[in-house]
């Protein structure tokens, strides 16, 4: 036996240097490999060479192929290991100068900075999901444990901005109060950045076609992020404790509806000679749900409209919807300033030092929020009275009241659009601190159940928008629920299609209202505009995490 143990510890070193040496080739090959494959990586004819559009990275690769062993590791799972956020609150009562010697913990996360102190003292600033922490590296303390100088020096030549590493140690104070870990083991590379990152990254396209090195360079584009994510935890939160369920409807569907649209189109292999349109908007869906007994749902999900793009607009956008039976537009609304006032509330307390847009979202904390009614503001702007909008030659008549005061006409002249134009040049912009708009003409509404006006005789709907900074945020309506006005305004809806649009009856969506829809308060917001609001941004690229349609074709083409 004492044999065999003396002949395992005279192997014992041979077999690892030869481990350690397949270790190093075996990176060596998958570097050079890489280098081959990559088409960056290629002279005109194909053969490897040196990135010539970005040298750091051939010299990173070149300094990797050095000796380094174990590139990429597999993560061993530690007891020790703490996010950066829980080592801080672990120890936020450790005093200046103390430390911690009874246990060692570990952190993992990304280079921010480091500074080398002489030849044997290195700091490193480690951030992981916006916290920090120090790292200090002393050689004197690490060449207890079997440190060499070559093997420091070598890790502190090449550490690199960004690079991602896990750092074991003990908490310690130090007297300016800042929280660190004093190494106990060389740091361990988990994941180099082959790329020089950047300490300031202004340039916007830049930015919105590299969003990753955004959100490392600028904290605050990813802050946005983070704000985003918490408007929509507080909507989700709000509507299941006010009794709503959860649901997901189609996407992929045979005749989009429930706005007015132009769809995206496409086909499916098992259904070769239907057409498949991306849903616009999930309201029918939802109503039907509502139709088959459910009193309370909501929807937070994307649709699709093939239109424009511009600041506020991408094709692809995030809503939340509600539906819930037997609520009124006055129960519509009060519940609208009860959201936005307790969503201020919420991120004021716990994102305060994100929100640039303090002052305009103070606003939304006092209510009731102001109203404008669209017909007797539109007569009070204008200074004459509106035609009754229910006779054919209403949109003749308005196009009139363009003209006369010199008011470019829009390019479609549908009466929805000319009185939407009427509310963008008049009214909307009275709308800096929230308010609403309400009591919308019929034929702008043609989801919502509407009534004459015993003021105006106008046909108005039941129906509000809030907006806010001039920008509408929340659409609000008492939902039609009789099959025979909802044809109706089916009908006029194709007469006042904008030209080249395509639309339908939805027969199916006619029947099943056939079944009875109780008297239903519909909800809709516009998930990426309010994320701007509250942000402060003015892109609606700024709040999407890979910016709009244009930018994601940008990146899959490499430009």
């Amino acid at each position: 036996m004492n044999k065999c143990s003396e002949c395992l510890n005279i192997l014992r070193p041979r077999l690892c240097a030869k481990v350690r040496t397949r270790a190093r080739a075996f990176h060596s090959t998958a570097i050079r490999s890489y280098s081959t494959l990559d088409p960056r990586l290629r002279t005109q004819e194909g053969s490897p060479t040196a990135i010539t559009n970005d040298p750091t990275v051939s010299e990173r690769l070149e300094e990797l192929q050095e000796g380094i062993a174990g590139l990429y590791p597999r993560l061993v799972p530690q007891h020790q290991s703490l996010s950066c956020r829980a080592l801080s609150e672990l120890y936020a009562a450790l005093g200046s100068g103390e430390s911690d010697d009874e246990k060692d913990v570990i952190i993992r996360g990304r280079v921010q900075s480091f500074r080398v102190a002489g030849s044997k003292l290195v700091f490193v600033d480690l951030v992981q999901d916006c916290h920090n922490v120090q790292g200090l590296c002393n050689f004197g303390r690490l060449n207890k444990v079997g440190v060499t100088i070559d093997a420091f020096k070598k890790f502190y030549r090449r550490i690199r901005r960004g690079d991602i590493f896990s750092f074991k140690g003990i908490p310690h104070r130090t007297n300016r109060g800042e929280l660190s870990l004093i190494a106990t083991e060389l740091p361990q590379l988990l994941s180099p950045c082959l790329h020089h990152l950047p300490t300031d990254l202004q340039d916007k396209e830049t930015r919105i076609r590299n969003r990753h090195t955004d959100f490392l360079v600028n904290p605050q584009a990813a802050n946005v992020l983070r704000i985003r994510s918490d408007i929509l935890q507080y909507l989700r939160q709000y509507l299941l404790k006010d009794g709503h369920v959860e649901v997901q409807t189609p996407i992929l569907v045979d005749n989009a509806g429930g706005a007015i649209a132009t769809p995206f189109s496409t086909s499916a292999s098992e259904l070769p000679d239907r057409k498949i349109t991306l849903r616009i908007a999930p309201e029918l869906w939802l109503k039907r749900l509502i139709i088959g007994g459910f009193d309370r749902v909501f929807e937070i999900g994307p649709s699709f409209r093939n239109e424009g793009l511009d600041l506020s607009h991408n094709p692809e956008f995030t809503t939340c919807e509600f539906y819930r039976a037997y609520s009124d537009l006055e129960e519509l609304i009060a519940m609208t300033e009860d959201i936005f006032s307790g969503l201020v509330k919420h991120l004021i307390h716990d994102k305060d030092g994100m929100l640039s847009q303090f002052e305009v979202l103070k606003t939304a904390l006092v209510t009731p929020f102001q109203r404008i009614e669209f017909v007797p503001a539109i007569e009070a702007a204008i200074c004459c009275r509106l035609p009754d909008l229910q006779l054919p030659n209403a949109d003749r008549e308005i196009s009139q009241i363009f003209e006369d005061r010199n008011i470019p006409l829009p390019t479609c002249r549908t009466l929805p659009r000319l009185l939407d134009h009427l509310s963008a040049v008049y009214l909307e912009p009275q709308c800096t601190a929230p308010t609403f708009i309400t009591h919308h003409p019929e034929c702008m509404s043609p989801l919502a159940k509407s009534y004459v006006d015993p003021v105006t005789h106008q046909c108005v709907s039941a129906r509000a928008e809030l907006f806010v900074n001039g920008q509408e945020i929340v659409n609000t309506y008492e939902e039609e629920n009789s099959p025979f006005e909802q044809r109706r305004k089916f009908i006029d809806q194709l007469k006042n299609r904008d030209e080249g649009e395509e639309s339908s009856l939805d027969e199916r969506y006619l029947e099943a209202l056939e079944w009875g829809l109780p008297p239903t308060g519909g909800w809709g917001c516009g998930i990426d505009r309010l994320c701007m609001l509250i942000s402060g941004t003015n892109r609606i690229g700024d709040v999407l995490s890979f910016g709009t349609l244009r930018n994601v074709v940008a990146l899959r083409h490499g430009h």
